[in-house]
């Protein structure tokens, strides 16, 4: 789907998956791999690679506790012209 689309070169993205979003190992693996597909495949679809932020965080779980610390930055970010 994300080939399909007519992006706009503004475009700014954000994606983030902590280490255990969830208690199933075999699942945060393949959430892991399918965020790291949508950011490659984002760029390839011609996103510049400065307009696609992609986090990953070490421990991090599906909790605000998680994202709160990177909100402001990532705020910031998203914001920029």
């Amino acid at each position: 789907m994300i080939r399909q689309l007519d992006l706009s070169p503004a475009l700014r993205v954000y994606l983030s998956i902590g280490e255990l979003e969830t208690d199933n190992p075999d699942f945060n693996k393949i959430a892991y791999e399918h965020a790291t597909l949508a950011h490659q495949t984002l760029i390839a679809a011609g996103v510049p690679e400065n307009r696609v932020r992609f986090d990953f965080i070490p421990g991090g779980e599906h909790h605000e506790g998680t994202w709160s610390k990177l909100f402001p930055n990532v705020y910031h970010w998203l914001l920029q012209p």
